[in-house]
């Protein structure tokens, strides 16, 4: 058991395209309690070539700095730690096989995360430097390889979107030579302007009291402002204009001089000013406000908030039963057989509280492809959750989650568990099949027709033990679980189904 003081310990970690950052914080009296922070600049947008390929020394260097952040999180627990994968993990050839030594080396798993999830994240980091206002904000963070806008109330978001221009692939896109002229800058802007025309008009109908920046490229520009003596806090709009003409007034990006601006931030600024600068044009603000908070005080507060009963994966899951009305009772029964199976042979599988989570989930989620279609309907419901924005899920749990919703009926295929890192898929094996037999148990719809059974599991097989009296009633059941024993050795499980005998 962790001592006291580690037991209240969190850590989030923030690979992004640019930086890699790593937050600890105590929980003492209610409150976060920042203990440490450590960033590394490793530009691995920078090294991702058009076909998704990382070149070797970029990946050097990340391996490098997963490995000073891993010996910091050491002693943490590990449930209190999150390391999340952004646009460059997202856009990674072959993340899997790169995702297997960036874990070794961190020393604990790599969510990747969609860029709706980035957004929605980064919005709950910045609101909490925000304490008491619940008037509606929007939220920009220029990140290396992305930029997220939110609009939202509170904690709550009512617009997410995440562009695919950030500080690092605009300034490699548009300056990559290092050389500046007004021509390049035009260029770069309309195509960030074109990009943005798709969600201006909403965004702008939607409406917002308060605009905040969050983030390393909007800090530095915010930064520059304040030095010029542009502006007294915020960012505006005549200070931005100002700051871009400087801009331009340089011939090379190694001629930028800002005292406040470090070599690594002027690099890529011209790709971060690019984006703000059309921000600022197609939503029309007048100012900025900057946070100093970002995503990985998001991935904090959304660590605490799984721990609290407050995961947000159960309110997208219960939108989703909505949304598809999905048959609550069944969703339920199938969930509660699940749970048994899973509780009887979690210890000797080595399966922990996400796993049953998932399982959970995908339980409740099942049958939400039935308002497609009958025939086929597990397919229909692996795509909906697999293609489907999933607060809170990343971009693993979701594929996890479809391929148990997928295939917790009918021939399992050899490809069952692609696209899932290697520690994923024997759980998915063996929750696959709690999946499937509380499925055929609950197949009737009746609570009454449930049996009592118990699951044990024993060299390398699953022993399901049945009342006899049960078996003579239910052939039909029977007949399903024998087929499912064909099914289940193509994934490499022995299931045995043994009778137990009427007492005397």
């Amino acid at each position: 058991m962790a001592p006291p003081e580690r037991a209240k310990t969190y850590a989030a970690v923030d690979l992004g395209s640019n930086s890699f950052h790593l937050l600890v914080a105590r929980r003492t009296h209610g409150e976060l309690r920042v203990l440490d922070r450590i960033k590394d600049t490793v530009r691995l947008g920078g090294g991702l070539d058009q076909d998704g390929n990382l070149d070797p020394l970029t990946r050097d260097a990340a391996l490098e700095s997963l490995a000073r952040f891993g010996q910091r999180l050491r002693g943490i627990p590990a449930e209190n730690i999150r390391a999340v994968g952004t646009q460059t993990f997202r856009r990674l050839k072959n993340a899997n096989a790169f995702l297997l030594v960036a874990e070794t080396a961190l020393g604990c798993p790599v969510d990747i995360i969609a860029g709706r999830e980035e957004a929605r994240l980064i919005y709950l980091g910045v609101s909490q430097g925000v304490s008491g206002h619940t008037d509606r904000r929007l939220v920009i963070d220029i990140g290396g390889g992305s930029t997220e806008l939110v609009i939202g109330e509170g904690l709550a978001t009512i617009e997410l979107e995440s562009l695919q221009f950030g500080c690092v692939s605009l300034t490699r896109w548009h300056f990559g030579d290092g050389s500046i002229s007004r021509g390049r800058w035009q260029k770069a802007r309309r195509e960030v302007l074109a990009e943005l025309q798709e969600i201006q008009n909403r965004y702008r109908e939607t409406g917002w009291e308060t605009a905040i920046g969050s983030s390393g490229t909007i800090r530095a520009i915010g930064a520059i402002c304040l030095e010029r003596g542009w502006t007294e806090r915020d960012i505006t709009v005549e200070a931005l204009q100002k700051l871009v003409d400087e801009f331009l007034s340089f011939r090379r990006i190694d001629d930028i001089d800002f005292p406040s601006m470090s070599e690594r931030r002027r690099s890529v600024i011209a790709g971060g000013l690019v984006m703000l600068s059309a921000c600022f044009e197609a939503l029309k603000l007048e100012g900025l406000t900057v946070s100093p908070f970002a995503l990985r005080e998001g991935v904090l507060h959304d660590l605490l908030g799984r721990q609290e009963n407050r995961d947000p994966r159960d309110k997208t899951v219960e939108a989703f039963m909505a949304r598809y009305s999905v048959d609550d009772a069944q969703a339920k029964r199938v969930a509660r057989v699940a749970l048994k199976a899973f509780r009887a042979l979690q210890q000797d599988l080595d399966l922990h509280q996400g796993h049953l989570s998932l399982l959970t989930w995908a339980a409740y989620l099942h049958e939400t492809g039935l308002g497609i279609s009958h025939s086929h309907y597990q397919q229909h419901s692996g795509y909906l959750v697999q293609e489907s924005d999933m607060a809170g899920f990343s971009r693993q749990e979701q594929a996890f989650l479809a391929a148990l919703v997928r295939h917790h009926r009918r021939a399992i295929p050899a490809h069952y568990a692609a696209g899932l890192p290697a520690r994923l898929r024997r759980p998915l094996r063996y929750t696959l099949f709690m999946i499937r037999f509380a499925w055929i148990l609950s197949r009737t719809r009746d609570d009454n027709a449930v049996p009592v059974f118990d699951l044990n599991f024993s060299n390398e097989q699953i022993v399901v033990s049945l009342d006899q009296q049960w078996v003579e009633l239910h052939p039909l059941t029977m007949t399903d679980l024998e087929l499912e024993r064909v099914q289940l050795d193509t994934v490499g499980i022995q299931l045995e189904i043994r009778q137990r005998e009427r007492p005397a």
